[in-house]
């Protein structure tokens, strides 16, 4: 828009915008929103640093090892207390014990005991089962024990014996589409341990309830965690 205006008798043109005083947003973030992105990065980062820990050790897979381990010593130690056979079940995220009923003849859950309740894997986590080197195809979830036909078709992975004896196993914690860096097993002479893989992704024993050959008096923690 010009306008003329007449100043000292010579006219004055004077160039306006009609845009002028209004306030145009151009492309990009503001402050705030940067702010909240990186607080949103903050929170992501120190969940996955509190999952993995500091050196990248996933840290809920050591944990199921172990509670998984220390639950089936009690299992063996009340197996040959009460003179039972004991089993577990594993599906791909979760896993049950069970007990050998001989009146009715078939495997049944052992239900008022909370040392043996089902438990289930952490999101993100998943089983992978070994018996004699081969690998078993797990089940999605747990059977439905209330079915008998069903019940009878799933019967235990692994085998505690009331002599105290454990069927041996290989059982794997791994984080999806990640090798699994914990497990545990259970060996020929009945030494059930805790492994972890080291730096040259060897496994070796972290717990074990059979010491090292060449030290009879070493305790069961046979080195520190990592």
């Amino acid at each position: 828009m010009i306008r003329r205006l007449q100043n000292s008798g010579r006219p004055l043109i004077i160039h306006t915008c009609p845009s002028l005083g209004r306030t145009r947003r151009h492309g990009g973030f503001t402050l705030l929103e940067l702010l909240v992105v990186l607080v949103i990065i903050g929170v992501m980062v120190a969940m996955a640093a509190l999952s993995f820990g500091v050196l990248g050790r996933d840290r809920q897979s050591e944990e199921e090892s172990r509670r998984f381990w220390t639950v089936l010593k009690q299992a063996r130690e009340e197996a040959e207390l009460q003179v039972e056979d004991i089993g577990i079940f594993v599906s791909t995220g979760a896993y049950e014990y069970l007990r050998f009923d001989s009146r009715k003849n078939e495997w049944q859950p052992i239900e008022g005991d909370e040392l043996f309740t089902q438990r289930e894997l952490p999101e993100g986590l998943r089983f992978r089962l070994r018996l004699e080197s081969r690998e078993v195809v797990l089940k999605p979830t747990l059977p439905n024990r209330g079915d008998k036909d069903e019940n009878k078709r799933n019967p235990p992975h692994v085998m505690v014996l009331s002599s105290g004896d454990v069927s041996p196993f290989e059982l794997e914690i791994e984080r999806e589409n990640q090798p699994a860096e914990w497990r545990v097993t259970a060996l020929a002479d009945n030494d059930l341990r805790v492994e972890v893989r080291d730096e040259r992704k060897q496994w070796g024993p972290l717990l074990q309830t059979k010491p090292p050959k060449d030290d009879k008096n070493q305790p069961t923690r046979v080195s520190s965690a990592r």
